[in-house]
């Protein structure tokens, strides 16, 4: 896959991106054929229906007293690897558009964009998070988030978290869940699989397991599975299977 000018990257099952609908993308798909098809699902936005569903999770957000401002980068693209929440929404907005002929079709179908964008919003702060530098402004959110993402082997307590930003663990769990949609643990966690899937190419099961600080090969199959769809296994011969194609 190649978005815009962006360097090449591996687009593989299961995985979503986030473009702006001007921006060009170039496809490869090594293993499709005339019998054995590739299916994408898209769901475009219209623009202004976007800014106003993020306007009103923003005066939400303010409401409840959260002073991060949610907004839809479109200067980037974002591609979301383990965002499981937001496949399965689109696979509600679909459902809705097939199967609702009643009278309440388009206020359905709006609701369902609505939690659509949500879990967007929530999957691409924590892609964007992660790849930020210091240029930014620092925060206390931001420090935790270096220190997850440094450091994808610890487990870090809640006490940890909190000390590290500046704020008690009530605060610090509510301004993950109101960022990420998720617990701080839940954040580290998707953060060590994703970690554990570029490992995978190169090394062992095992290797990468107690690397990544796991207790067991058999712990770390449970928790990559139910992130990512499959195990550890099935997806490091898929991978190694379109390296071999691709070298072909």
């Amino acid at each position: 896959m190649r978005v815009g000018g962006s360097e090449t990257f591996e687009f593989l099952r299961g995985e979503i991106l986030l473009v702006n609908s001007s921006t060009a993308l170039e496809i490869e798909f090594p293993d499709a054929s005339a019998d054995n098809p590739v299916e994408c699902m898209v769901i475009e936005f219209d623009r202004q229906e976007l800014t106003r569903i993020v306007e009103r999770i923003n005066e939400t957000m303010d409401t409840n007293g959260h002073d991060e401002r949610m907004e839809l980068d479109w200067l980037n693209f974002a591609h979301l690897r383990s965002a499981r929440d937001v496949q399965q929404q689109m696979s509600r907005v679909m459902h809705c558009y097939d199967n609702e002929h009643g009278i309440f079709r388009d206020a359905l179908i709006e609701s369902a964009h609505r939690e659509l964008v949500m879990r967007i919003l929530q999957a691409q702060s924590f892609e964007l998070l992660k790849k930020r530098d210091g240029a930014d402004q620092d925060t206390g959110l931001q420090a935790a988030i270096r220190a997850i993402v440094d450091k994808p082997s610890h487990r870090f307590s809640s006490e940890e978290l909190a000390m590290i930003a500046g704020m008690s663990e009530a605060s610090i769990f509510r301004h993950f869940k109101a960022r990420f949609g998720v617990s701080p643990a839940k954040f580290a966690m998707v953060h060590r699989v994703d970690c554990a899937r570029k490992m995978l190419s190169g090394s062992a099961i095992s290797e990468v397991s107690y690397a990544l600080g796991f207790s067991d090969v058999g712990h770390f199959s449970k928790v990559f599975r139910e992130i990512v769809g499959e195990n550890p296994g099935g997806f490091q011969k898929r991978r190694r299977a379109t390296h071999l194609v691709h070298e072909q």
